[in-house]
């Protein structure tokens, strides 16, 4: 058992694998959770949400897809996603159009307001990657997200998949 160092804190170990402190999951855990709650502050200052900015970052990548691409791109449920794309084109910032050869199908498209505000969103996203990153330089960021990307494989986890599946539950509510 360690002692409690003077000052009455224990002891930090750098060494062993032993205790939350020197877990690599806890770690990733306590940065996760920390991450995604200041992120969906940031964004929720904008009146959107983490699931809405993946989202609208997808269609504008990939615009034209039909909505159950991007909801198997993103790995939410097809019902989450309709519920989604429905809160989104409330809101004006996407649209569905019928599929021009499968009138089954709708495709999704950001609207003027939606490209204004996913850029307005981008500028918040691209600040918080900067304060994340902060002393790290360009070959340490890259190196750390392999690094990342590999354990995200170890798991399972595909690298678009949203955490939370697009349910909307933020890290304050677990």
């Amino acid at each position: 058992m360690s002692q409690i160092a003077p000052g009455g804190k224990p002891p930090v170990s750098t060494g062993g694998a032993t205790g939350p402190v020197n877990s690599v999951g806890f770690t990733l855990s306590q940065l996760g959770l920390e991450t995604a709650r200041q992120f969906a502050e940031l964004l929720g200052a904008l009146g959107l949400e983490p699931r809405h900015f993946a989202v609208l970052s997808a269609v504008h990548s990939e615009e034209g897809q039909s909505q159950q691409a991007f909801g198997d791109y993103l790995a939410i449920p097809a019902s989450t996603m309709v519920a989604i794309v429905d809160q989104l084109e409330g809101k004006g910032l996407l649209e569905r159009r019928l599929h021009l050869e499968d009138r089954r199908t709708r495709t999704l498209h950001l609207t003027e307001l939606g490209e204004t505000l996913l850029s307005d969103a981008l500028t918040v996203a691209f600040a918080q990657e900067a304060k994340i990153c902060q002393g790290l330089d360009p070959l340490e960021r890259t190196q750390l997200l392999l690094l990342l990307r590999r354990l995200s494989a170890n798991l399972g986890v595909s690298p678009t998949a949203l955490p939370d599946r697009g349910s909307g539950e933020r890290p304050d509510q677990f």
